[in-house]
């Protein structure tokens, strides 16, 4: 199923296996983790069964998953974003772009989609202090830098932690 941004310019697709063929030409490149912990796969078929993973859900009970792949509506696939919604009503959100799609605002819009999309007010995000692109658009989303108060699985010792409460 494809559902498209408020502004129309992005389309966003539940993540599967499939996805592998279309995304890892996109964030097969290392340089797209290079201020990321791990990556989705060294190879396409790696990648096709983290996403096969990811498909299939949590197995920790009361969790929910949303995995979504990226794409421009008429044209390529740009990266995915996630977010892990736990049973105490806050969620913890990651996104990964390539490198020719960043700076170009897509990855601002699609997290602001999430936003919209995970049910709850808090959200956490972790980035490391040299992912200085990252640290904007997380403060150009309303993100506020907060002493890290939840466990979240994203986080690496030297990280920075941003949480965002939904107003109003």
């Amino acid at each position: 199923m494809t559902t498209p941004d408020p502004l129309g310019a992005l389309a966003f697709e539940l993540l599967g296996p499939e996805h592998a063929t279309v995304l890892f030409p996109v964030l097969g490149d290392a340089r797209v983790w290079e201020h990321i912990q791990g990556s989705d796969g060294a190879t396409e078929e790696q990648m096709r069964a983290a996403y096969a993973r990811r498909a299939a859900g949590p197995s920790r009970s009361g969790e929910r998953w949303i995995n979504h792949a990226v794409r421009l509506v008429e044209g390529p696939y740009l990266g995915r974003v996630e977010a892990t919604v736990y049973p105490g009503g806050w969620a913890e959100i990651a996104y990964v772009f390539g490198q020719e799609h960043r700076g170009h605002g897509y990855a601002g819009a699609a997290v602001g989609w999430l936003l919209e999309h995970v049910g709850v007010d808090e959200v956490w995000a972790t980035t490391t202090p040299a992912n200085v692109r990252s640290c904007r658009l997380l403060a150009a989303l309303g993100f506020r830098e907060a002493p890290r108060s939840r466990p979240l699985a994203s986080w690496e010792p030297g990280d920075l932690t941003y949480r965002w409460d939904r107003q109003g």
